[in-house]
C-alpha cells in the first residue's frame, strides 16, 4: 500500500495556470475573486539564446512599466528551462478588443521584434477560465517565488465530472488542511479545452518538505480521493516555475 506520507507531500503541493500548451501559470494572476479569464503567451527560447531573449525581456519590461501596464514572468525551473510564461488577468474576453500599442518608438519596436524573432523556437497563446468555487487565496502581503504547476488532461466528455471532483472532494480536504495559494484553471481557447491547469504558491523549496495538509486522513482515504481523480484523466504533467521578477511589471 502506498504511504500516507507520500500522498500528503504529494498533495501538498498539487497544483495548476497558465497557458497555451506547454501550459502556465493561470490562477496565480486571477482576479481577487478567482473570477475572470488568464491570458498566457508561452515562449520556448532556442538553444544558446536565452541570455539574449532575456536582455530583450528586459527591455521590453521597462518600456511596458513605464507605460503603467502588467504582467507577470515566470521560468521553469523543473521541466524544459528554456521555456517562459508571460501571464496577464483579463476581467472578461472584450478586453482583447484594444489594439495592442507598444510602449516603444516605432523603429525600436520594428528592431526588437526582429531580435525577439531570432530568439525564440516557438511562441503560443492560450485563455484559461478561472474558477472562483476552486480557488483557495494566498494569505494576504505573500510574495510571488515559486509554483508547482500540474496539467491535467481529462477524458472527452468528463471536464464536468473532473470540476465536480475538484470542488466536493479536493478543495474540503486542502481546505481543512490549510493550503493557501491553490487553484484550478480550464483551458478556453488556444488548446485543448479538456485540460485543467492547478497551481501551488510555494514559498520555497523547503515548503515542499512539509507532512501535508492530509494528517487527518488514513492512506486508504488519501487513495480513494485520488484514484477517483486520476480515473478521469488521460495524461499529467507536472512542473516548477519561478516567478521573475526582474521581467515583470
Amino acid at each position: 500500500m502506498i504511504s500516507k506520507k507520500y500522498f500528503s507531500r504529494l498533495l501538498s503541493i498539487v497544483a495548476i495556470v497558465a497557458l497555451a500548451l506547454p501550459l502556465a501559470p493561470a490562477t496565480v494572476v486571477a482576479q481577487d475573486d478567482g473570477s475572470g479569464y488568464t491570458q498566457v503567451r508561452t515562449m520556448i527560447v532556442k538553444g544558446g539564446q536565452i541570455p539574449a531573449y532575456l536582455e530583450l525581456q528586459r527591455q521590453f519590461a521597462r518600456a511596458e512599466k513605464a507605460a503603467d501596464r502588467s504582467r507577470n514572468f515566470w521560468q521553469e525551473i523543473r521541466g524544459d528551462t528554456s521555456t517562459f510564461y508571460a501571464v496577464r488577468s483579463l476581467d472578461r474576453l472584450g478586453d482583447n478588443d484594444a489594439a495592442f500599442q507598444p510602449a516603444m518608438e516605432q523603429d525600436d519596436w520594428d528592431k526588437w521584434i526582429v531580435a525577439f524573432g531570432d530568439t525564440v523556437a516557438s511562441s503560443t497563446y492560450a485563455i484559461l477560465r478561472n474558477y472562483p468555487e476552486l480557488q483557495i487565496p494566498a494569505d494576504e502581503g505573500t510574495e510571488l517565488n515559486m509554483l508547482y504547476l500540474r496539467e491535467r488532461n481529462v477524458a472527452p466528455g468528463k471536464s464536468d465530472e473532473y470540476h465536480d471532483w475538484i470542488q466536493n472532494r479536493l478543495m474540503p480536504a486542502l481546505r481543512k488542511g490549510g493550503v493557501k495559494g491553490f487553484g484550478y484553471s480550464r483551458v478556453a481557447m488556444g488548446g485543448n479545452n479538456n485540460t485543467w491547469i492547478g497551481t501551488t504558491r510555494l514559498e520555497n523549496w523547503s515548503a515542499l518538505d512539509g507532512p501535508g495538509p492530509f494528517t487527518d486522513m488514513d492512506a486508504d482515504e488519501i487513495e480513494a480521493m485520488l484514484a477517483a481523480g486520476n480515473a478521469l484523466l488521460v495524461s499529467s504533467e507536472n512542473r516548477i516555475l519561478r516567478y521573475r521578477a526582474d521581467l515583470s511589471y
